[in-house]
């Protein structure tokens, strides 16, 4: 009995060295006609925090993905995008006579623009936003019973009592939990469940995750405010080496939270560390002129080839 195959690669996205990163499989469906079923179950096969559906795209159309991790289809996630970028640019489109070095990707959340920097082979996507900074913020009693580590805490002192809570765009939410004070508990983290805090009216169903992060300094060069940051993303029961989605809700918020400090910051976000899966992850956010409000939100990084193969669509 023959059964359909679809090919798949895996790529290690925010890194240039194999092994490091955040692993990242893109599916290429090749014109089979996968249900929300066979995607969701090939995904949980992978188990990678997320792996991509790429489609078929006419000549004159943009491609188009679909993003599922191993529970749930994500509208947006960073990660898939620029690993995505990756692919397209540096092997589907490289045999092109001239190949391009922009192009746009169809996601769940809307059209999103990638280029790619051939020198430095860096993929760049504008990230399609609707930056909510929810009314009511985070109880450190709503994280700690999604956290073994912060339950077992005998010491809890440096930790906020709230955290702010931000939607990227809807269907996309982190807690966002400052331990900058407390570098021992931030080491200590462990994987745990999504915490479930109390979204604004409209803004339910989310996916939802927690970004502990600390902050290493900042400094401003010319125009734009530089931010250096360790940051640690845990929900669904897994820490993700490298959250894009994350680190732009992180980047959009501390950026709103600074406004008058200038409308341009650039984050350079380290991850990954503590799981030896070490990741590198740039957030640029652009605020309105008012800036009250986001302008522009732009992921970038590097990622490497790793493997590639067949996998049966039963």
């Amino acid at each position: 009995m023959s059964h359909e195959q679809a090919s798949y690669v895996t790529l290690d996205v925010f890194a240039t060295e194999r092994f490091k990163g955040n692993p990242l499989a893109i599916v290429k469906t090749s014109g089979l006609n996968l249900s929300q079923h066979q995607k969701q179950q090939i995904a949980k096969e992978f188990n990678f925090s997320e792996t991509v559906f790429l489609h078929d795209a006419a000549p004159d159309q943009n491609p188009r993905v679909d993003i599922f991790t191993p529970v749930n289809e994500m509208e947006l996630a960073g990660h898939p995008i620029v690993g995505t970028g990756h692919l397209l640019f540096r092997q589907l489109l490289a045999d092109k006579p001239n190949p391009p070095t922009e192009l746009t990707v169809i996601t769940k959340a809307g059209p999103v623009a990638v280029s790619y920097d051939a020198t430095n082979q860096v993929v760049s996507a504008e990230i399609p936003h609707n930056v909510r900074v929810h009314q009511q913020e985070a109880p450190l009693d709503r994280i700690i019973p999604v956290q073994a580590s912060l339950k077992a805490a005998s010491d809890l002192r440096g930790l906020p009592e709230t955290s702010a809570v931000v939607s990227i765009v809807r269907g996309v939410t982190y807690v966002l939990m400052d331990m900058t004070e407390r570098a021992d508990l931030f080491a200590g983290l462990v994987p745990g469940e999504s915490p479930t805090p109390d979204l604004d009216e409209g803004w339910s169903p989310s996916f939802t995750g927690i970004m502990f992060f600390r902050q290493l300094g900042s400094r401003v060069d010319g125009d734009t405010t530089i931010w250096d940051l360790r940051v640690r993303m845990i929900a669904i029961n897994l820490e993700d080496p490298a959250c894009g989605s994350g680190g732009c809700s992180l980047g959009a918020y501390l950026a709103l939270a600074n406004g008058a400090e200038g409308r341009k910051h650039r984050f350079y976000i380290n991850q990954g560390s503590e799981m030896g899966r070490e990741s590198h992850i740039i957030v640029e956010v652009v605020l309105t002129e008012e800036g009250d409000r986001v302008q522009s939100v732009k992921l970038a990084g590097e990622a490497t080839f790793v493997a590639e193969g067949k996998v049966f669509v039963e």
